[in-house]
């Protein structure tokens, strides 16, 4: 009986070593890090993929640029342009002269007009154009009493009395016909042509 005592408790203490790995033979476990040479390559193809894309973003950066710079010019056009057209239509007819009050010499625009860009509820105003080819500059100024004797035909306001308008302004000149009443603008190289609505009605009477 004491016999059988030992044999079972030797068996309850036998250990199972079936389910212990060996080490391997430099004592590392299985498990194994990146190598030096992994390392290197792994960062020389970040560094790559990093040049790529910051050289895509400059790219679009420089056409998005461009992009605005381009839109802004046009929206300045349209906007200045939009301006001396409206002015130009609503030309106010004196019936003194039997013609639309307006005259123009290269970097001057000068004319009476009932669409006052300042002053809105002045309804007829004179608009004084004037660009400063130095500094690429263009000034306006507007005034409320348009019967003033003191605004002859020889009229041109200094620099200084006026308003700045449009600065780094393109290229922009003026020419106006006495027997078209048409006012030519050239902007940037572009050419406008308006006529006051009064004389296109007053030829159509005459015709």
């Amino acid at each position: 009986m004491a016999i059988h005592n030992k044999v079972t408790e030797g068996g309850q203490n036998k250990r199972d070593f079936t389910g212990v790995q060996e080490p391997y033979p430099d004592g590392m476990s299985r498990e194994k890090g990146f190598t030096l040479i992994e390392v290197m390559v792994a960062v020389l193809m970040l560094a790559m993929v990093s040049s790529m894309i910051y050289s895509i973003l400059n790219v679009s950066i420089r056409f998005a640029e461009k992009g605005d710079k381009s839109i802004l010019l046009l929206e300045r056009e349209q906007g200045l342009i939009g301006i001396l057209q409206r002015q130009i239509k609503n030309g106010w007819y004196d019936e003194q002269k039997k013609a639309v009050d307006i005259a123009a010499d290269d970097t001057m625009l000068r004319i009476t007009t009932r669409a006052p860009l300042l002053y809105p509820l002045a309804g007829v105003v004179i608009a004084v154009y004037r660009y400063d080819l130095e500094s690429a500059t263009l000034y306006y100024l507007e005034k409320r009493d348009f019967y003033n004797i003191d605004y002859g035909d020889d009229y041109l306001p200094a620099y200084e009395d006026m308003q700045v308008l449009v600065e780094d302004c393109l290229p922009l000149s003026f020419s106006y016909t006495d027997n078209s009443s048409s006012v030519t603008v050239l902007y940037d190289g572009k050419e406008f042509n308006f006529t006051p609505w009064c004389q296109v009605e007053t030829r159509t009477d005459a015709i």
